[in-house]
């Protein structure tokens, strides 16, 4: 692909919202993905971004006096989301909002983590064809440098290939306090993130994101300085359960545990002692696409946890969710990066 073709993808419907890259930035994708993982068909693979829509057409203009046979593409596959992601204009189409379970509560209602609320986005990204949901959240670093460093999960992303694809729904909240209604203040960032950091020991994926953060987003604090004491220790998540918009439980860390991937998507947790905080919720829960959201202290100032997984849900208030501990992320490799 010439380095300054230009790409542009876009839907018939919408010709107006436009998505438009270099040639040589995706490029640098590829090459990206290739030297974390080798010549593997994800890593070849630039994937389109997700338009919502029924229909997407890719655009190619090469420079002046480039022959066409200087490009050559091939779809390696497809990957068609027939489940709406947003609201759609049709209103026969079901959107994916409101899906969440009801005992889920609205952020927006909760004027104590306001602020918080703007650090997390909501991510869509795709590994072997298939699409996932997770969520993420902006972290400082101590210098307040205004680098995108964006924490999730391991078992969301954990190869360059997937961080690559990411695309990030920032300020996917309601418009008011139970309204129902997606906020006009959403936005969607495309480009993906350079992954420097993943480890199943504490579930966590770290990166930089490619674009700068959107006007308006904050960068959480976060504090590796301390372990929090079970039955001591008052906490609060920001997760996009369901991938639905941004939601809010409260609850206490009850304990510790180690915790470690089986088969599929099941995990196990065994032991009082461990690199993860097991959590009781009081107030909200967590669902699929919950996965890698952050667990706040209750004044939501600082991160201290990454969600792993768990049986909470709102027909299972009792079940306890599993949350990577940040201390340990930190101290293992997340320093380098966010410290002094």
């Amino acid at each position: 692909l010439p380095e300054q073709a230009v790409l542009r993808v876009y839907s018939q419907a919408r010709p107006a919202t436009v998505y438009q890259i270099l040639g040589k930035d995706v490029l640098r994708h590829v090459l990206r993905n290739t030297q974390a993982e080798g010549s593997t068909s994800d890593a070849r693979t630039w994937w389109t971004p997700e338009l919502r829509s029924d229909e997407v057409t890719l655009e190619i203009e090469l420079p002046m006096g480039v022959p066409a046979q200087a490009g050559a593409i091939a779809p390696p596959s497809v990957s068609h989301i027939f489940a709406e992601l947003e609201p759609s204009a049709e209103p026969t189409v079901e959107a994916k909002i409101n899906e969440s379970g009801s005992c889920n509560l609205d952020a927006v209602c909760d004027a104590g983590l306001a602020t918080q609320s703007n650090a997390v986005a909501r991510m869509l990204f795709t590994v072997g064809g298939k699409t996932y949901r997770c969520t993420g959240t902006l972290l400082n670093d101590a210098r307040g440098s205004g680098t995108p460093y964006f924490l999730s999960a391991n078992h969301c992303i954990s190869s360059q290939a997937a961080a690559s694809s990411m695309q990030t729904d920032w300020f996917y909240q309601s418009s008011g306090c139970n309204a129902r209604a997606l906020s006009s203040r959403a936005t969607t960032l495309y480009n993906g993130a350079v992954l420097l950091y993943a480890s199943g020991s504490t579930d966590v994926s770290f990166m930089r994101l490619n674009d700068a953060a959107p006007a308006g987003a904050f960068f959480a604090g976060w504090d590796a300085s301390a372990t929090a004491q079970p039955g001591q220790a008052p906490v609060a998540g920001l997760p996009h359960a369901a991938g639905d918009m941004l939601k809010t439980s409260k609850g206490l860390v009850v304990g510790q545990t180690s915790c470690f991937s089986t088969t599929g998507s099941q995990f196990g947790c065994i032991g009082d002692t461990g690199n993860f905080y097991r959590v009781a919720w009081s107030a909200g829960t967590t669902q699929g696409g919950s996965s890698g959201s952050a667990l706040f202290t209750s004044d939501g100032r600082y991160v201290v946890g990454t969600l792993f997984g768990g049986a909470a849900s709102c027909s299972s208030t009792s079940s306890p969710d599993y949350y990577g501990r940040f201390d340990v992320s930190y101290n293992q490799a997340l320093k380098n990066w966010l410290g002094v």
